[in-house]
This record gives structure tokens, C-alpha cells and sequence, in this order.
């Protein structure tokens, strides 16, 4: 890969390795706001449910009491022990005694209005009869879930399902709906229209409807169904809070990865590398430079320069970059390049002209390589050149050791 590639690479990692962490830290913010904030809705919604359950079971008690009471129907003792039941039992409101699913009479009535009890909406696995009916003794109009056996009907008011404080710092409304026909039995506040419906055809999942967030939690024993909702203001709220505490840990990790990324980045940019990368991908170009006799004046052969090019078009001399490829251990590739370059520019022009020659330059650090006379040797018979017609000339002012001559 080219330095430059490599630098826009980096420089891209780089801007990442800031707005990355920046970006995760904000979407970690609003990922724990939401999660706690569905967490909060789904806790209530259980608590409703254990509340709705705990009255239901306590009306159940209260049937499995009363049918055990034994004496006339409808006596001062029977309206006594009806009266004690609805008194002792917090969440039930009335008990009808019914013979016939007609009610005889109740625990407010000694004779009832002999409305029939129609059809129930639902019968539990345990047999406990269950409706949703305005019937009562004193003629009020108001729903109320009723549980019955045989012989009992108790009344719940459906407030009682859904009197439970919420744990959380924010508001959180929650309603009873029938499952038979939608009605609403009660609620701690308004439901927005066909949000029902909307709940019961995606059960599980949470609906957003102009900025408030829906769940639904059916009840089957009970035919009926939790609706818990919130608005996401708080939401919002407690989104800004959490910024303020994963933002500045972001920006920490991004700095710090920031740091890092610039100091690979510097030693990307450093000479060595940028050399090293010039020699890889063969940006070194090879520039001929006549050769004239004396004695005539014709061109009796070229020398061969090697050149540098920049990216802002200049060009950069051997006396530049020779000697830090001398100081970092370059030598070796470059002349290697070089060899390479003379051999494919001008290797069959001088099998044309055996009379030219070309002149390499080389390093005295690099007469004790092994890779140069071999690669010497195959572009020779590979291009069919008379060994004279290369000439290698030795620049460097200082003496090779003679402890360690060249190869042969």
C-alpha cells in the first residue's frame, strides 16, 4: 500500500477513532435511558398484574367463604354473613346471592332487582365465573368485574386492579380493558383512540404513539388485559443527564485514541517509511545522463541517476535520499531498483548498441551483497548483454573493509 493511501487511510481511522467513541457514547446514553426507561414500564406492568391477581384471588376466597355458609337464603343472618364478607374482604364491593343466575338478594338489598345474569365472558380453568356488568343494587351505572359461582356473585370495582404506585420518578398510567369487546373498564387516564387495537395485533412489543410509549399485558384467566403507558418526555430528560455522564468518557477514549493513531501516523510520515514505501511500490525513476568521449565526441554510453519524484512535482536528488537509505539499511533495495530499472529501459537498446554502455552507481555498503551480482548476472542472460556494457562505479569516499570482501 502507497504512503499516501496508507496516510488517508490512517487520517480516516483517525477522525473515527474521535467521532467514534463520541458517537457510541451518545447511543450507549440513549440505549440505557430507553432500556431503563421500558424496564420501569415492564415492572409496572407486572405489579398491576400481581395487584389484579391478588384481587382476584381474594374475590375467589370470598366465593369458596360464602359457599360455605349454610341456612334460609335471604335471612337476616344471610344478609349478615354477606355484609361480614364484603366487609372483611378490602377489594369487594357488593355480594349477590343469585338462584338461577337471578339475583335474590345482596349484601346492600335484602330483595334484588330480578335482572337476569346473561352469559359469563369468561370461565377460569377453576371454574370461577367472570363478567363485566353495571348491574347493581342501587341502580348506578357504573362497570364493575364480577366473579361467581353457583350461588355468589361478588363485585370488584376494576379501580382496585390498578391501584398501584409507580416506583419511577415519572408518571406511568395504566387501564383494564375487557378482551371481549374492548371496553375499557377503567383507567388512570385517557387511552388514545384504536391504540387497542393496534397493541393487540403486535402482543409483546411496545408501541410509540405521538410521543407516548405503550405496552400490553393480556390477563386470559380473567378476560381482560393490563394496558401500562409514559410519556417519553422523561424520557428525553433523562437522556440529557446520561450524555452528560457517557459523553466526557467518550471524548477520553477518542483523545486517547486520537493520540494513538497520530503517533502511527508520524512514524507512517517519517523518511524511512516514506523511502522504504518509494522503493517498494518503484516510484524511484532512473534518469540517463550521456556519456561523451573525449576523444571524438560521440556518446559512447549513459549514466545511469536515480530521482525521487514528489507529489507537489519535484523531483529529489541521490545526494537527498542516498544517504538515509545508507543510515536505514536501504542500500541494498535501492540499488536493487536501480539495476532492475537499467536492464528494463535500456537492456535491449544495448543489446542493439554493443558498443554503448550504461554506469550504475553504487554504495560501497552494498559490495558485500549477495542479491546485486545475482540479479546481475540474470539481467545479463536475460537480455543478452555483453557483461562490459554495464559499468559499475563506486561513489562512496570511504574504504570497504577489507576484513569483508565482496562475493564472487
Amino acid at each position: 500500500m502507497r504512503t499516501r493511501h496508507l496516510v488517508g487511510l490512517i487520517s480516516g481511522v483517525l477522525i473515527l477513532s474521535v467521532l467514534l467513541p463520541v458517537g457510541l457514547s451518545i447511543w450507549l446514553a440513549h440505549q440505557q435511558v430507553e432500556t431503563s426507561f421500558i424496564e420501569e414500564l415492564n415492572t409496572y406492568s407486572s405489579r398491576v398484574a400481581i395487584r389484579a391477581n391478588k384481587v382476584a384471588t381474594q374475590g375467589k376466597d370470598a366465593l369458596q367463604e360464602l359457599e360455605r355458609w349454610q341456612g334460609a337464603a335471604c335471612s337476616e343472618a344471610h344478609l349478615m354473613e354477606m355484609r361480614r364478607v364484603s366487609y372483611s374482604y378490602r377489594y369487594i364491593q357488593e355480594v349477590v346471592y343469585i338462584d338461577n343466575n337471578v339475583p335474590q338478594c345482596s349484601s346492600l338489598e335484602h330483595e334484588s332487582p330480578p335482572d337476569t345474569f346473561p352469559e359469563p365472558g369468561k370461565i377460569s380453568k377453576d371454574g370461577y365465573r367472570v363478567w363485566l356488568t353495571s348491574h347493581n343494587d342501587l341502580g348506578i351505572i357504573r362497570y364493575m368485574v364480577a366473579m361467581g359461582t353457583a350461588h355468589y356473585v361478588v363485585m370488584i370495582d376494576p379501580a382496585s386492579f390498578i391501584d398501584v404506585i409507580p416506583y419511577s420518578s415519572w408518571q406511568i398510567d395504566a387501564a383494564i380493558i375487557g378482551n371481549a369487546h374492548n371496553v375499557v373498564i377503567t383507567s388512570s387516564d385517557e387511552l388514545a383512540q384504536g391504540i387497542i387495537t393496534r397493541l393487540q395485533k403486535t402482543p409483546g412489543e411496545h408501541i410509540e404513539n405521538n410521543g407516548i410509549i405503550y405496552d400490553i399485558l393480556p390477563l386470559p384467566e380473567m378476560n381482560i388485559s393490563i394496558i401500562t403507558w409514559a410519556s417519553t418526555k422523561m424520557l428525553q430528560k433523562g437522556w440529557h443527564r446520561q450524555v452528560f455522564i457517557w459523553l466526557p468518557l467518550g471524548l477520553v477514549i477518542g483523545l486517547l485514541a486520537a493520540m494513538f493513531v497520530l503517533r502511527i501516523l508520524r512514524r507512517i510520515q517519517s523518511p524511512h517509511h516514506r523511502l522504504q514505501d518509494a522503493i517498494e511500490n518503484r516510484d524511484i525513476c532512473v534518469h540517463y545522463q550521456p556519456i561523451v568521449s573525449l576523444a571524438n565526441g560521440k556518446i559512447v554510453g549513459a549514466e545511469a541517476l536515480a530521482r525521487w519524484p514528489q507529489t507537489d512535482g519535484s523531483w529529489l536528488s541521490p545526494d537527498s535520499f542516498i544517504p538515509l537509505a545508507q543510515q536505514t539499511g536501504l542500500s541494498e533495495p535501492l540499488t536493487l531498483l536501480i539495476i532492475r530499472s537499467v536492464f528494463e529501459d535500456m537492456g535491449d537498446w544495448l543489446r542493439q548498441h554493443p558498443q554503448q554502455h550504461i554506469s550504475i552507481n553504487l554504495e560501497s555498503t552494498v559490495l558485500t551483497s549477495e542479491k546485486i551480482p545475482q540479479l546481475l548476472r540474470e539481467m545479463i542472460n536475460h537480455y543478452q548483454v555483453n557483461p562490459r556494457q554495464i559499468a559499475l562505479e563506486l561513489t562512496e569516499r570511504e574504504f570497504c573493509r577489507s576484513e569483508k570482501p565482496a562475493p564472487r
